[in-house]
């Protein structure tokens, strides 16, 4: 006996139609995703050092008012061909440039070999031969209404070639070859020189600064270190000077071996007492003269007659371990890390909180301190080193402070201010001395002294480049192997399936 059949007639059509919109929903939601994807990312560094990740000085440059505030964007045209040994190296870097600064800087590559129209339309334009890989680096404002014949000769146009980026060492044979790549360092450099024109300008008194005085010429580290910051240094002498220039921002005594005169206190100290002046002294071998201590007393920070030093298991270490202190902003990046500084270092004596110094409006503030087992040694060379709690400074010692002159809390009078950075050693410039955390607080000092405390802090890195060594025996194993062991060994499994699938 059959029975009635209760099942509904299919609706073929409205199955069809919900099949047909879930399909077209599902790839609009595939091509939204795609495009968000394409206008909002974010890449990620993987490799193992994040060697393709900014800074955190240059991040906060270019974020910063000089970039953010720009009505026109920055131009920054990579010029390399795709084929070059570092193009994967710089790329990314630029590319970290364009995407940190919001817009403000519009990234363009050009491959001068397959591009030749308009890589001869650049050089036409910026009046370059392109003889190697560089950036062009372009902060001119209302560029189109200017000259032709200007456009070559314009302070907002930077050119970074590749040799800057990369650093060279002579090995053995006398044949240089790259150990390190300084891309971010050198884009960076090109990019505050291109937004600021031209290069703020800091005094070195040749005449009281002992540039020599650890046995080792200093300069090239100073000196690269400042150009780096878009700071240039001259060595002048301030002997016959009667006034500082306005158009100097900065003055330096390095390592300082003769006295200042009468006259030569006074023009220092007009030049202090000028809105937004500022003076970098480092403590050398010697101990420093009295009318220049006398003057570093007067704003509340005293070099100390002595050398800091410890001793473990009889042995004298006069390399100096310190800490940098917290709450000075300029120095976040490096607050309670550890350094070295090697040579002679004295101990300051800064009076913070000094009420009497307050009251001129001069604030000195503690940067560096050593580890509490050194001390400041009074009797030094000597026979045999102790501490003595009645002549000798307890540790830990203060080597490094900042003076303030003005009122830097007050929003109208901020940016007027003076200020000054005393170190107590001067052999951490020195070449075997050179350590990169000692490097970036002498460019966070610097950046902070001609008011750019956005550049303060942890610096660029140099890419390491690896070599590995083979011998003659070595490389003639590796090509049998390329050449013939392998190309063997795939015929060889490739007779083994023919045989195989023939039997």
């Amino acid at each position: 006996m059959s029975k009635e059949s209760n099942a509904l007639p299919v609706k073929r059509f409205r199955i069809g139609f919900l099949s047909l919109l879930q399909i077209v929903l599902v790839l609009l939601i595939f091509g939204a995703v795609n495009f968000l994807s394409s206008q909002l990312y974010r890449p990620f560094d993987l490799s193992e050092d994040l060697d393709f990740t900014l800074s955190p000085s240059t991040s906060r440059y270019l974020v910063s008012e000089a970039v953010s505030e720009r009505e026109d964007p920055i131009q920054m045209t990579v010029v390399f061909r795709a084929d070059a040994p570092y193009y994967s190296r710089i790329r990314p870097i630029a590319e970290e440039y364009a995407r940190l600064s919001n817009g403000k800087i519009k990234l363009r590559f050009v491959d001068p070999i397959r591009a030749n129209d308009i890589a001869e339309t650049l050089a036409a334009e910026y009046g370059i031969v392109f003889q190697q890989d560089l950036v062009i680096i372009d902060a001119r404002s209302g560029k189109e209404a200017d000259p032709a014949s200007e456009r070559t000769v314009s302070p907002n146009v930077n050119i970074v070639k590749f040799e800057d980026m990369v650093v060279y060492k002579t090995d053995a044979n006398n044949q240089r070859r790259v150990v390190g790549f300084l891309g971010e360092d050198a884009l960076r450099a090109g990019l505050i020189s291109a937004i600021e024109g031209k290069p703020r300008k800091m005094w070195v008194l040749s005449d009281k600064s002992d540039l020599n005085s650890e046995g080792s010429d200093i300069w090239p580290v100073l000196s690269a270190n400042l150009v780096s910051q878009n700071i240039l240094p001259e060595r002048v002498p301030l002997t016959g000077v009667d006034r500082i220039p306005d158009d100097v921002d900065s003055i330096a005594i390095i390592a300082p071996n003769y006295d200042l005169t009468a006259e030569e206190i006074r023009v220092i100290e007009e030049f202090w007492n000028r809105p937004r002046s500022s003076l970098l002294v480092t403590t050398g071998s010697k101990i420093v003269p009295p009318r220049l201590r006398a003057f570093l007393r007067g704003n509340g920070v005293t070099p100390r007659q002595d050398r800091v030093l410890t001793v473990k298991s009889g042995v004298i270490q006069t390399a100096v371990t310190c800490r940098f202190t917290s709450g000075v902003e300029f120095t976040r990046d490096l607050w309670e890390k550890n350094t070295l500084l090697e040579g002679t270092t004295q101990s300051l004596d800064v009076r913070e909180g000094d009420n009497a110094l307050l009251a001129k409006g001069i604030t000195p503030l503690l940067l560096l301190e050593s580890w509490p087992t050194f001390w400041g040694e009074t009797k030094f060379p000597a026979d045999e080193v102790v501490f003595d709690e009645r002549e000798d400074t307890p540790g830990p010692v203060s080597v490094a402070a900042a003076v303030i002159r003005g009122a830097p809390n007050d929003e109208q009078l901020a940016e007027e201010v003076s200020r000054m950075v005393l170190i107590g050693n001067t052999g951490f410039l020195e070449p075997k001395h050179a350590q990169p955390q000692n490097l970036d607080f002498l460019a966070s000092c610097a950046n902070w002294l001609v008011g750019r405390e956005e550049l303060s802090g942890e610096g660029p890195r140099s890419l390491r480049i690896y070599k590995l060594p083979l011998l003659k025996p070595q490389v003639s194993f590796i090509n049998r192997m390329n050449l013939l062991f392998l190309p063997g060994f795939a015929l060889l499994i490739g007779a083994i399936v023919w045989s195989s699938r023939r039997s």
